[in-house]
């Protein structure tokens, strides 16, 4: 199969200044075929043509010195959002960056265009708050969980592999009373840190994890942040709704650090859910392997068998998961395996699941036997499409309850049923 190129969007406002931005994108550009789109609107108020022309190829040669192809291309339009949003699909784009250069305030937030934009656009979207940018030394990484923050976390540990820097993750322990010696409290910070490894190891990243019980979620984060050259963090779950993004925890976050702020959100978040992708005729739930490569070997035939993967390409997707599980174990903990097969060309996201009672090795944290098996086949040019995917499959195998429920089910039907319950977070 042809390689294929990964497409970031750059909107740029005033191609005269914006150059950390497109430093930014180009550090984030993975792959030898990465390619940057940088596109300037003209609007009836704007400079001069000639002069946005000269000013953006000035910044696509940036990107070319930090060897990532880009592409300049000035726009005329009477409406940036329809301009933007016209661009994200005439050039296949699946990431869009952009720079918040107002001030972080409730009235300017809802009134911002790049707002509008990131509404607009149904891509992995970066927004970056510049106060100083060089790569970054120390890079600070709050978590609530959710799916948009383990995306925070995907591309901060990106960044640090780029940079050579540090990576601290937070999540703050919210209690009102917040007692110290509170076994309680105690008992909930474990939990938070156990559900975050989870999620690291889901993402396979290693960091070091900081559990913070307070009575608030911002201060700490703020506090932390005094330390570090950039914060990356997830949106808001409420990023769609115009009453709820200004005032929420990752807007006072961005207008209380000293330092930038990258916010990332998710694109595939709302399109994207477990009962999508794996469904009646793709689950097994009486599969005894001797070992995990032929749990995987098994999960690919069911996608061959119900014609979601061609005949022609089994090997293809057999090899990709076998060579994802020799650089490091998919098992997750939980009795909890995801093999992950990335394939060039993909349009989509395939999914199959087994459920194996008797447990199959998988060579896991404490070797705790594996009888839950998703194995994902996903886009390698766009891998990051799978972290929304992730995420619920954590919400689903977190609970013990959850777990005896999988293994009580008679019928893939019920197992499905199971899946689709879980709400994307």
């Amino acid at each position: 199969m042809p390689a294929t190129q990964q497409r970031i969007l750059v909107p740029v406002q005033d191609p005269a200044r914006e150059s950390d931005l497109v430093r930014l994108a180009a550090s984030l550009a993975a792959g030898p075929w990465a390619e940057l789109h940088l596109v300037h609107v003209m609007t009836p108020r704007s400079a001069p043509a000639a002069e946005a022309a000269t000013a953006l190829e000035r910044l696509a040669r940036i990107a070319l010195d930090m060897g990532v192809g880009a592409i300049a291309h000035v726009e005329t339009a009477d409406d940036v959002v329809v301009a933007i949003t016209a661009a994200l699909r005439r050039w296949n784009c699946n990431t869009m960056v952009l720079e918040w250069s107002g001030q972080v305030r409730p009235e300017a937030v809802l009134a911002a265009s790049n707002r509008a934009v990131t509404k607009a656009g149904d891509v992995d979207t970066l927004i970056f708050k510049n106060r100083g940018f060089s790569p970054a030394r120390r890079l600070c990484v709050p978590t609530g969980g959710g799916s948009h923050a383990m995306m925070g976390i995907q591309i901060a540990a990106e960044l640090r592999d780029r940079w050579g820097a540090e990576l601290r993750i937070i999540r703050v322990a919210r209690d009102r009373r917040c007692r110290p010696g509170d076994p309680v409290l105690a008992r909930y910070c474990e939990q938070l840190r156990a559900d975050t490894q989870l999620q690291l190891r889901m993402l396979g990243v290693e960091a070091p994890v900081q559990i913070i019980p307070a009575r608030d979620v911002v201060g700490p984060i703020v506090q932390e942040a005094r330390e570090c050259d950039l914060v990356v963090l997830g949106a808001s779950n409420d990023w769609r709704q115009d009453g709820f993004l200004a005032g929420s925890i990752p807007d006072e976050i961005t207008r209380r650090v000293a330092c930038s702020v990258l916010m990332v959100r998710a694109g595939a978040t709302e399109k994207l859910s477990l009962g999508k992708i794996f469904y009646d005729n793709t689950i097994r739930l009486d599969l005894h392997p001797a070992d995990r490569w032929e749990a995987i070997e098994a999960l690919v035939d069911v996608l061959v068998e119900e014609k979601q993967v061609p005949p022609s390409e089994r090997a293809p997707v057999r090899d990709a998961a076998f060579a994802r599980e020799r650089a490091r174990t998919t098992a997750m903990g939980h009795g909890t395996a995801i093999p992950h097969a990335p394939l060039p060309d993909l349009p989509g996201i395939l999914g199959a699941m087994a459920i194996c009672p008797e447990g199959v090795d998988f060579g896991g944290p404490g070797e705790e036997p594996v009888r839950f098996v998703f194995l994902l086949v996903t886009p390698q040019e766009n891998y990051r499409n799978y972290i929304p995917v992730l995420s619920q499959i954590a919400a689903v195998i977190r609970p013990p309850d959850n777990r005896a429920a999988l293994l009580a089910c008679q019928t893939p039907s019920e197992v499905a049923e199971l899946l689709r319950r879980v709400v994307p977070r």
